[in-house]
């Protein structure tokens, strides 16, 4: 996990969950700027709207790629940079394929963006509807797959004939992404819980896997989340009890799940999540709505209680190479 921005250093910690050491490392890049992760490598996105994507500064090779600026014709006024972007998902990693290819969630709506290699500048993605507001995004299967916060499944296939529009390939019920839950009960209060995040992840059989989080802050903080998988072959969607030997890590990252390992401190049948809710962040910054949900008895273990040191920095998972 990175941690939060120290305003006055160069350097950045990072908590490895194999050893249970926060590790420091010089990481000038990174000062005052807001992160992203995807597949092992760091986005950086900087005042300036210059952006590099950094190989995992845990690794020993340092490798950085500059990206063009983050601007697109489709928005006149540039809001703050720091909560500008959403997520930056990778469809390969650089150092493994030369074909690979990024796509931003970006600006107030929930738009998309492509870049690829040798482009000078960033693409905007045709959605069917102009009420798509992306939440969550992954590459699944060839293509980069979103959900919006109405619960549309989108795809865009950027290897076919129309590589910047998207279609609906798949529509979760209303019922389940209504912001406030139709079943789910805070059991002290009695109040139904609200909806603050939706993300896409890859099972490790190959399934799309959605996942709903919902929460009360008052008087106590509350988490529960909700797994589904979803067959688009049939349009059909299926409730997951439990993950069995696999856990997955939400965040400002691209999801992704890892395989139970005690070597690793990698518990079963979990979700690892980081605090990701721009909208919601205090002066004091980000770093409190952070945990390991264990799916069996939906209890919520508070994890590295992050110190927040700036309101853009947010703490996030890196997906490691073991």
């Amino acid at each position: 996990m990175m941690l939060e921005d120290h305003h006055e250093t160069q350097w950045r910690e990072f908590f490895c969950l194999s050893c249970q050491w926060v590790h420091r490392v010089l990481m000038p890049e990174a000062k005052g700027k807001t992160c992203f992760s995807s597949r092992g490598w760091v986005f950086t996105l900087g005042r300036d709207w210059e952006l590099y994507m950094l190989k995992n500064p845990m690794s020993r090779h340092n490798y950085i790629i500059k990206l063009p600026k983050l601007k697109f014709p489709d928005v006149e006024v540039l809001p703050r940079y720091d909560n500008f972007s959403a997520k930056f998902v990778l469809s390969a990693s650089p150092t493994t394929s030369l074909d690979y290819m990024v796509m931003v969630i970006y600006g107030w709506g929930g738009r998309l963006g492509l870049w690829k290699p040798g482009d000078e500048e960033w693409t905007a993605v045709n959605f069917p509807s102009p009420t798509h507001n992306i939440c969550d995004l992954i590459f699944y299967k060839g293509c980069f797959v979103a959900v919006d916060c109405q619960g549309s499944i989108l795809r865009c296939d950027v290897n076919g004939p129309t590589p910047f529009e998207t279609q609906v390939i798949f529509r979760m019920p209303r019922r389940l992404m209504h912001w406030e839950h139709p079943d789910l009960v805070q059991p002290t209060t009695g109040h139904r819980l609200l909806m603050t995040g939706a993300y896409l992840v890859q099972s490790p059989t190959g399934s799309l896997l959605f996942v709903s989080r919902w929460e009360e802050r008052e008087p106590a903080q509350t988490f529960q989340f909700q797994v589904f998988e979803i067959d688009l072959n049939t349009q059909t969607y299926t409730e997951v009890k439990s993950l069995e030997n696999t856990s997955l890590f939400l965040g400002s990252n691209s999801s992704f799940y890892l395989e139970a390992n005690e070597k690793h401190h990698i518990k079963p049948n979990c979700i690892y999540f980081a605090d990701d809710s721009w909208p919601r962040l205090s002066e004091e910054g980000g770093g409190r709505d952070m945990g390991i949900y264990h799916i069996e008895d939906c209890t919520t273990e508070l994890y590295f209680m992050a110190m927040a040191y700036d309101h853009y920095s947010l703490p996030l998972w890196i997906e490691p190479s073991f």
